[in-house]
């Protein structure tokens, strides 16, 4: 009885579903892979719908659109490498601050923590945790990099799955779960990477960590920091440590502690303060879990630091070790 109820519904299927889907296909047309994928996202992929997105979309206020898939000119702009296969453009307008992600000329993804910025129908003005579940269900577990899967079920953030793409939001955990950034990026950007750590140079890391330091003091009401070159390179030797000596730690194994370091490299300074993370894919990543540390947050956005100086290195597997210099001179 089973396997007949089985068999109709089989049939069912592929008169109903199958069959027309298969019907609709230009084989001629279909030897061109835009034309297969289009047809995949047309009749086999999962349609998401965007109308619950448009409507809380206009009911928001944006200045700044970053429209994906469109046509980028990077000449003459500030561009940073990614864990990506493109490449982020640095936008560093403060209050409308954005990365926007380019591969060959188009836009493949974007990141912002402004909500004067809308990245196509993305816009965090006002949203938090409870929000963004209505808007887009349940978050995913993991997601596709490579020939891997990589988990992201994180308290800290929350990954959705819109068909070409995917789209991050941010948690402020100290501020009732708001949502102080969003990251979208075109799935092909997150499939190109076959390993789990495909960085750029450590000096993009370095210099990306400190606009995301920047942008987020703007945001929460606190003075960007200057560059300080010393104390820049006190953090790059502590990453450097910590990445050929195995150890994650404000003090290395031999005893050596901040004041050390800033010291040794000739830094002037009243006050200091250092943050280190380690084992993020990107600076994004690493800034917003800093920013969810209490002890690292308040270094974040402590009014009387005046400089900053950051540090990348990568240790033989791979992994990053960031280190932030926060000073007041």
């Amino acid at each position: 009885m089973s396997g007949k109820l089985f068999f109709i519904i089989f049939i069912y299927i592929v008169s109903t579903i199958l069959a027309p889907a298969v019907h609709s296909y230009d084989f001629k047309e279909g030897l061109n892979r835009e034309y297969a994928v289009e047809w995949l996202e047309a009749y086999v992929y999962p349609t998401y719908d965007m109308s619950t997105i448009h409507e809380i979309n206009s009911a928001q206020t944006q200045e700044v659109e970053v429209a994906m898939e469109s046509e980028y000119d990077i000449s003459g702009q500030e561009v940073l490498g990614s864990e990506y296969a493109g490449e982020f453009v640095v936008e560093e307008d403060y209050g409308r601050f954005r990365m926007v992600l380019v591969n060959d000329g188009l836009v493949t993804g974007a990141y912002t923590n402004s909500d004067d910025v809308s990245i196509d129908n993305i816009n965090i003005e006002g949203m938090d945790r409870e929000s963004v579940r209505e808007a887009y269900g349940e978050p995913e577990e993991s997601i596709k990099k490579g020939w891997k899967r990589l988990r992201v079920d994180s308290n800290e953030y929350a990954v959705y799955d819109l068909k070409d793409r995917y789209v991050y939001f941010f948690y402020d955990l100290h501020e009732d779960d708001k949502v102080n950034g969003t990251l979208v990026v075109m799935k092909e950007e997150v499939e190109a990477g076959k390993e789990l750590y495909n960085h750029p140079e450590a000096a993009d890391n370095s210099r990306m960590n400190h606009v995301l330091v920047n942008a987020t003091r703007y945001e929460y009401g606190v003075k960007p920091l200057e560059a300080y070159e010393e104390a820049g390179m006190a953090a790059q030797g502590h990453s450097e440590d910590m990445a050929e000596n195995n150890y994650f730690n404000h003090d290395s194994p031999d005893g050596e502690t901040l004041k050390d370091r800033v010291d040794e490299a000739g830094v002037k300074y009243r006050m200091a303060g250092e943050n280190i993370a380690m084992g993020h894919t990107s600076p994004i990543f690493s800034h917003h879990s800093l920013m969810n540390s209490m002890e690292h947050r308040v270094n974040t956005l402590k009014p009387t630091f005046t400089h900053l100086g950051t540090g990348t290195a990568y240790n033989d597997e791979d992994i990053p070790y960031y280190t932030e210099n926060y000073i007041q001179k």
